[in-house]
Parts: structure tokens; C-alpha cells; sequence
């Protein structure tokens, strides 16, 4: 590993054991009444998906950051992300499990990663940049999953990841020099996936109603 990105990988490190120790601290805050704006309150069956996304996502990042295999770490990264995107619709639609299903079900309208990120596009729950990392991972992890002799550093996959933009932002410059592909898509998908997760919050903050005119 690039010796630049070794602090970030421990960063990464200590932010997954703080998550291990529990959601303690996030119900604590909720019950002190930290978070006053209502809309924001977990309760109910939205307390329930909050548990177990967290649950989940806790497993798709050890698997992630301990994963060695090139082709399993792809395909890792993706179906984490796709989690998110997927949590981050169920909030905003209206509160409607079984209706929701229908869009967001296995060969359903929205059932797939590359649907998932379109529309929540087109709903402005993310922006341009996220939605073309998003869709550059897609191909990362569909290369992946279709040729055997797929590796990050043979073009295209080398290509498209660094063609990643959004972990530039939210670390504030491109990645040190001598970061491999593996590495770089790696970083990428931590920071997409940081940013989608809090994103999932404030899509339960705006979350549709029901239209009360019948």
C-alpha cells in the first residue's frame, strides 16, 4: 500500500471500530433531545431499517477494507453502495412498504444499481458528480464480474477509476502520487459511501406523504 495512503486506510480504521461499539451514542443524542427537528426522529419501522442498515453496512465494510482480491473487492463496493441507494429511496418514498416494494424488488422498475442511481438523480437526492462515480463503479464492478483476466490496473478499469472525482472533493485534492488503481477505487468508494449514508438521513428528513386529496 502507497505509504500516503496508509493514514488514510487508518483513519478508515478507527472510524469502523467507533461504528462497532454500537449506536448507543446516536439513541443517546435522540433521547437528550439533541435532534429537535421531528422529521429527523427515528421511531417505528424507520428505527428498525436504521439498526439494520448500520448491521449491514458494519459487514460490507469489513468485508471491503479486508478484502485482498481485486474482483471480490469490486463487486463488494458496488453491492455497498447499492445498499445506500437503495436505504436512501425507501426513505423518501412515501411509507409505504409493500406499494414501495413493487419499484425497489428483485426485476423490478428500480430493482437494479444502475436504476437506483438514475433516479435518485432525477429526485435530486444526488448530485452530477456522485451520479458519475456512481455509474463508473457500476462498470468497474460489471468489468469485474464478466472477464476473468479484469484487474485495476489494465485499462479500461484503470481508466475509469481514475476517472473517480468525488473522493478529490471531499478530501480535498487527487490522490497522492504512487496510489495504485486498487487503492484509489478503494478510497472512492469510502468517500461515496460516507456521503450516501448521510445522505439516507435527510431523505427520511423529506420523505413523501401521501397525497391527502385523494
Amino acid at each position: 500500500m502507497c505509504a500516503v495512503l496508509r493514514p488514510i486506510r487508518t483513519i478508515q480504521k478507527r472510524e469502523h471500530a467507533k461504528e462497532r461499539r454500537g449506536l448507543e451514542g446516536d439513541f443517546a443524542a435522540l433521547s437528550y433531545g439533541v435532534m429537535t427537528d421531528d422529521r429527523y426522529l427515528i421511531t417505528g419501522k424507520a428505527l428498525e431499517r436504521y439498526v439494520a442498515l448500520n448491521d449491514t453496512l458494519r459487514e460490507f465494510a469489513f468485508l471491503f477494507y479486508e478484502e485482498k482480491n481485486e474482483r471480490a473487492a469490486a463487486i463488494v463496493g458496488a453491492a455497498y453502495l447499492d445498499t445506500l441507494l437503495e436505504n436512501i429511496l425507501i426513505n423518501f418514498f412515501v411509507d409505504d412498504e409493500q406499494e414501495v416494494g413493487k419499484l425497489l424488488g428483485v426485476e423490478r422498475p428500480l430493482g437494479t444499481y444502475g436504476s437506483r442511481t438514475t433516479v435518485a438523480y432525477c429526485l435530486g437526492l444526488i448530485g452530477k458528480t456522485i451520479r458519475d462515480d456512481l455509474r463508473l463503479v457500476g462498470k468497474i464492478r460489471n468489468r469485474f464480474a464478466h472477464d476473468l483476466s479484469a484487474a485495476f490496473g489494465d485499462d479500461p478499469i484503470r481508466s475509469w477509476v481514475l476517472a473517480l472525482k468525488w473522493y478529490e472533493t471531499s478530501m480535498l485534492g487527487p490522490a497522492p502520487e504512487g496510489a495504485t488503481p486498487g487503492e484509489i477505487f478503494q478510497v472512492g468508494v469510502n468517500q461515496l459511501g460516507t456521503h450516501l449514508s448521510g445522505i439516507v438521513g435527510l431523505a427520511r428528513g423529506q420523505q413523501r406523504q401521501p397525497c391527502p386529496h385523494g
